[in-house]
């Protein structure tokens, strides 16, 4: 067996309604929480703060996909509050919000904190301000990455803001903050998540802890999502694709996504593709192609789905009524010309271990 290495430094707390711990949590800091509108009107937000009295300010107008100018107004709005903590609660955009602002750079510029984000190597000083993490969908994987997802609608770029201090303090999963999400969001995030998974294991990255849980990621995404997909309301489901989205954040957590997620990129930017079918769309023939790669990766994908096969990945979509088509998504060569492009412009195409070229020619000949 080769050297490895695994790190995820978050501590990870657990449980239907382990939200009511929060204080303990807290302790005795000032926290400002990060969140976005829809929180606000369905209570939630009012809920936290009852559970509280160290809640000095909330910030509640992240948008998905977060850029560059809302992060800077958001930095600048907290620049008069006085907080010990950031609370993330939210999906992905909200947690990478809070992430973003997290980073204080020590001249207090909100122009030093765009020019970390646009740069992971800048030699700006900063400080970081502990986090939790409480994620309302079962997808994002962000509350145990040190990473998060800035764009820039002007620029047509998306940067991937990665310190080596970036992880969450903690994060805490209560499956009943994800009972209210819709049937389309639901599977937009668990398929994230599926994303997570397989993209960690069809990576230069991969090692056997990451792989261990990408496995039991993916095998349990493929049999849960169709059925909660069924049965909204059920905590039970809710609270295994939660843990299945959360094993497969702890895979991805130390091997980034590879090319599933660099090809979304342009998907989202230029198709407004929602993140989670942007980055999903193109696995069956991912699966396909890195089936035969090399034994040890036969293996590992044999375990993934029972077969060497992208046909139980195939069948989901079935299940879920989710198109692979890529035409009826309006992708068409010239895209598939594009997006080759763009990955020259991505670190994450880098991580597969995929014949990309090989990948091309097997997307544009079902266009």
């Amino acid at each position: 067996m080769t050297h490895f290495t695994y790190y995820n430094p978050v501590k990870i707390h657990f449980g239907v309604d382990i939200i009511q711990k929060l204080p303990a949590f807290i302790k005795s800091r000032n926290a400002l929480v990060i969140t976005s509108k829809g929180f606000k009107r369905r209570g939630t937000v009012d809920y936290i703060q009852s559970l509280s009295n160290r809640i000095v300010a909330i910030i509640d107008n992240v948008k998905p996909n977060p850029t560059l100018a809302d992060v800077e107004e958001i930095y600048v709005s907290t620049n008069q509050i006085q907080f010990d903590l950031i609370i993330a609660l939210g999906g992905g955009s909200v947690i990478d919000v809070a992430k973003a602002i997290s980073v204080r750079p020590k001249s207090g510029s909100v122009n030093d904190l765009i020019n970390i984000i646009k740069d992971n190597d800048c030699k700006l000083p900063y400080k970081i301000t502990p986090i939790i993490a409480i994620p309302t969908t079962a997808g994002t994987g962000s509350e145990v990455t040190p990473w998060a997802t800035i764009w820039d609608t002007k620029e047509m770029k998306k940067y991937s803001l990665h310190l080596k201090d970036l992880w969450c303090e903690a994060c805490v999963c209560d499956p009943i903050l994800t009972q209210s999400l819709p049937k389309d969001i639901t599977i937009q995030t668990g398929l994230d998540a599926l994303s997570h998974a397989v993209e960690a294991v069809i990576n230069v990255n991969a090692n056997p802890i990451s792989n261990s849980y990408a496995i039991e990621a993916t095998q349990e995404i493929i049999t849960i999502l169709p059925e909660l997909v069924a049965d909204l309301d059920s905590i039970q489901l809710r609270s295994q694709m939660m843990l299945a989205s959360l094993k497969a954040g702890l895979a991805f957590s130390n091997t980034q996504t590879s090319i599933a997620h660099a090809i979304s990129y342009y998907l989202t930017l230029h198709k407004s593709l929602p993140h989670g079918i942007a980055c999903s769309i193109t696995l069956p023939d991912i699966i396909d192609l890195a089936i035969g790669v090399n034994d040890e990766l036969d293996k590992e994908l044999f375990k993934m789905f029972g077969a060497l096969s992208s046909v139980p990945m195939r069948k989901l979509f079935t299940k879920l009524q989710v198109s692979i088509d890529l035409r009826s998504y309006n992708i068409l060569k010239d895209d598939l010309l594009s997006i080759r492009e763009s990955l020259s412009h991505t670190s994450r195409a880098k991580n597969s271990i995929l014949d990309v070229e090989g990948l091309f020619l097997k997307l544009e000949s079902n266009v």
